[in-house]
């Protein structure tokens, strides 16, 4: 091979492999389609959910009511439908209730964590696609003839040497149009150009990640932490922290065992704490003053008022004088 037959070669094999690493790091998807697809799959799940929950309700309401209407034309139940009479209005309650608590779907709060997630699932599984000829090829030359082997390496330099100069367009394909009307709620994504003095954008942005969430949660688990000092408590357990929050409408999708995670992504440390002998997870007081690198502050209407305290301990003239008995007796 010449020097220039070469040269295009070795083009051709840098053009190759860096379209091989876009396409298995998943780079041809964007970050929008993940996102719906994400919302998608969470949607379907709550739709499967809520439709489970009524299937069965309405199953155990026409047990019941099947059970009433023999009670009314035999005058009376034998112990046993009676018993399952009782179980029926229990599973009906239940699944009414299920189906209460799932409500309408509401838009997930998703992070770059989530989208990260799905990229490198995404990656995993187009990189076992490509290694599987690699694999079939190193098989083949085992267990047969070395001939695979060359003949492989041969076909590889002939397509990097038809390749050449020409570089691949390394472009993010487009959302599929079934995947957004699938998901309404899902907001486009501003497109990367360059916006001049004056003009507007026409998309806006999907309201996932602002960064506000992790500040609110940690100045939430900064103030808890805080009062639970101010308490004599070394911390608090997670399962305390997010009773507080849902009681104020935050992170109803999440449980004790999944919420431990979303503190860890915004950053507090989560170790095993105990409090009254109760030992759980939780967030100690030493470890967020050392994270924070600050003492944890509690809300201003939490501070405790020592000004009362301190004029009345105080003497009039120096601020350094013993107080009086009459001041101590007033304290």
């Amino acid at each position: 091979m010449t020097a220039p037959t070469i040269e295009r070669t070795q083009r051709g094999a840098q053009h190759i492999a860096l379209f091989l690493a876009h396409w298995a790091g998943g780079h041809t998807v964007s970050e929008e389609e993940i996102i719906r697809r994400i919302v998608k799959a969470r949607q379907e799940a709550h739709a499967t959910a809520v439709a489970e929950a009524g299937r069965q309700a309405r199953a155990a309401h026409k047990k019941a009511t099947r059970l009433r209407r023999s009670a009314e034309e035999n005058g009376g139940l034998v112990p046993a439908q009676m018993t399952a009479l009782a179980t029926a209005d229990f599973e009906a309650r239940r699944h009414d209730a299920a189906m209460s608590a799932l409500g309408e779907f509401t838009m997930p709060v998703l992070d770059p964590g989530h989208v990260r997630h799905r990229r490198h699932r995404i990656a995993a599984w187009r990189c076992a696609i490509l290694a599987s000829p690699v694999a079939g090829v190193l098989a083949a030359s085992w267990m047969f003839s070395g001939n695979v082997f060359l003949f492989s390496v041969l076909g590889g330099v002939g397509a990097c040497l038809a390749r050449g100069d020409k570089p691949f367009a390394l472009a993010v394909r487009a959302v599929p149009a079934e995947l957004v009307a699938a998901t309404p709620l899902v907001l486009p994504i501003a497109s990367a150009s360059v916006v001049e003095p004056g003009d507007e954008q026409e998309s806006e942005l999907v309201l996932v990640d602002s960064g506000e969430w992790r500040d609110d949660l940690r100045l939430y688990v900064e103030h808890a932490v805080a009062h639970a000092d101010l308490q004599g408590r070394a911390g608090v357990h997670v399962v305390d922290l997010l009773n507080g929050l849902q009681e104020s409408g935050r992170y109803l999708g999440f449980t004790k065992s999944s919420f431990p995670a979303k503190l860890r992504d915004a950053g507090l440390p989560v170790t095993g704490i105990s409090i009254k002998g109760d030992n759980q997870l939780g967030v100690r007081y030493d470890q967020l003053a050392k994270e924070l690198g600050r003492s944890p502050r509690l809300p201003a209407h939490l501070v405790p008022d020592l000004t009362a305290d301190e004029t009345a301990l105080a003497g009039e003239g120096s601020p350094f004088q013993s107080p009086s008995p009459a001041s101590r007796q007033t304290a």
